[in-house]
C-alpha cells in the first residue's frame, strides 16, 4: 500500500524532470477563501494547493499558497514556471458548457435502468408506464440529465448481446424523446451499434464505462460532435473486482484521463464535449475509492467537468459494516435500499469538491441536500 508523506518540503522544484507534480486545490466558499481564485468558474474557491509529487515509488504532499508554488517554480526555470502557470489556469478557467448545460453550477443526472438485474432493485424499470412515471418525477425534482442503460455493469455482471440491449433501450428512448422536454437524455452503453441507433433518435450524450477505448467509437462521436462521458474502469464488470491494483489510485486515474483526453482531442473530439468520471466502484477496492473521493479536487486539473456516481454503491455498505464491527456487532450486508444516507453524504462531498455532475438514483433527495448546502454557502 502506498502512503503519501505529508511534509513541509517538496521533493524537488515543481515540474522539474526528476519528479511528477500534481495540484489538488484546497477548497472553500468565497467567504472562507478571501482573495482566492474561483475553481473552474464555479461555486468553490481556493488559495492554497496540495502539491503532490511522485519520485520513483515515493509520494510527497506539501500544502502551499498559489503564489509560493509559482515562486518556487520560477526559481528553478522559466519552463517550470510556464507549466505551473498553465496548470493553475486549468484549475481556474471556466468550463465550457457541456451539452448546453452551464458547468459553473452543479447538475444532477438521474439513473434509469432498463435491466432486470441492476444492483439496486428499486431502480429497475420493466414497463413503459413505470418508465414515464419515473422519468417525469426525476425531471420535476431537478434532474438536468436522465441516464438510461440497458445492460447492468454491477460487479460480476455478464455482458449481454447488443440485440438485447437495443430491445431494452431504443423503443423506450424514442418514446421519451417524443415528450420534448428540456431535460437531456444520456445513453449508458459501451456498444457502438447501440450508440449509432440511439443517435438517430436524438440521444444527447453518450456515457461509456469503457471510456471509448475502441477507435471506431472515437471516430463516431468525433464525426457527429456528440458530448461524451468517459469513465475509468479496470478490466470488465464481470471481473473488475478481482484483485484491482493501483500504485496510488488518484494519480494513476488522473494520468489515465490526461492521456485519454489528449488522444480524444487529437482524434477530433472537442474538449467542450468531454466529461470525466473516475468510476467509483469500478475495479477499485474500498481504500482506492476513499482515496479517489478524498482527492476529487485533483481531477479539476484535467480542465474538463467531472461526474461522480456513488449513489447506493457498495462502498457505503462496506463502511457501514465496518462501523458495526467496531461496535462489536455482527452485520453481514447493507442492502442498496439502505444506502441513501451514505449516497447523500458522498454527494455533498462531491459538490463541496466542485464536481459538476452528480449521478444519482434519488434525484429529489440529492437536490434537497444540495439546496440546503447551497443555502449555507450564500
Amino acid at each position: 500500500m502506498v502512503f503519501v508523506n505529508k511534509t513541509r518540503y517538496l521533493l524537488a522544484p515543481p515540474y522539474c524532470k526528476s519528479v511528477e507534480t500534481y495540484l489538488s486545490p484546497v477548497l472553500g466558499s468565497s467567504s472562507e477563501v478571501i482573495g482566492g481564485s474561483r475553481l473552474a468558474g464555479g461555486w468553490r474557491h481556493f488559495y492554497n494547493l496540495r502539491v503532490i509529487q511522485k519520485k520513483n515509488d515515493t509520494y510527497n504532499e506539501v500544502q502551499m499558497p498559489i503564489h509560493e508554488l509559482l515562486k518556487v517554480a520560477k526559481s528553478q526555470s522559466k519552463t517550470c514556471l510556464n507549466i505551473a502557470e498553465f496548470q493553475i489556469e486549468k484549475l481556474v478557467n471556466k468550463r465550457f458548457s457541456f451539452a448546453k448545460l452551464d458547468m459553473s453550477k452543479p447538475h444532477i443526472m438521474g439513473v434509469i435502468n432498463l435491466t432486470p438485474d441492476s444492483f439496486y432493485k428499486n431502480s429497475q424499470i420493466t414497463n413503459i408506464n413505470t418508465l414515464f412515471k419515473k422519468f417525469n418525477i426525476m425531471i420535476n425534482n431537478g434532474a438536468s440529465i436522465i441516464d438510461i442503460g440497458g445492460e447492468s455493469s454491477r460487479p460480476g455482471a455478464q455482458k449481454i448481446s447488443v440485440a438485447d440491449e437495443k430491445n431494452r433501450v431504443i423503443g423506450a428512448i424514442q418514446q421519451l424523446k417524443n415528450c420534448k422536454t428540456n431535460t437531456l437524455i444520456s445513453l449508458d452503453s459501451r456498444n457502438l451499434s447501440t450508440m449509432k441507433k440511439s443517435h438517430k433518435i436524438g440521444v444527447d450524450i453518450f456515457n461509456d464505462i469503457t471510456a471509448f477505448k475502441e477507435r471506431n467509437k472515437i471516430e463516431f462521436v468525433s464525426k457527429i460532435g456528440s458530448p461524451i462521458i468517459i469513465m475509468h474502469m479496470q478490466k470488465e464488470p464481470r471481473n473488475m473486482q478481482i484483485n484491482p491494483n493501483y500504485n496510488f489510485a488518484p494519480i494513476d486515474i488522473y494520468k489515465f484521463f490526461s492521456k485519454k483526453i489528449t488522444d480524444l482531442v487529437k482524434a477530433g473530439v472537442k474538449t467542450s464535449n468531454i466529461v470525466i468520471d473516475p468510476g467509483i466502484g469500478f475495479g477499485k477496492t474500498l481504500s482506492d475509492n476513499l482515496k479517489i473521493l478524498k482527492y476529487l479536487p485533483l481531477f479539476h486539473g484535467l480542465g474538463v467537468p467531472i461526474l461522480i456516481g456513488v449513489s447506493r454503491k457498495s462502498i457505503i455498505g462496506e463502511l457501514t459494516i465496518d462501523d458495526y464491527k467496531l461496535r462489536g456487532k455482527n452485520k453481514k450486508i447493507i442492502k442498496p435500499s439502505k444506502r441513501l444516507s451514505g449516497s447523500l453524504a458522498f454527494g455533498i462531498h462531491a459538490y463541496m469538491s466542485g464536481v459538476q455532475i452528480l449521478r444519482s438514483h434519488d434525484v429529489f433527495e440529492t437536490n434537497q441536500a444540495l439546496i440546503c448546502q447551497k443555502a449555507l454557502n450564500l
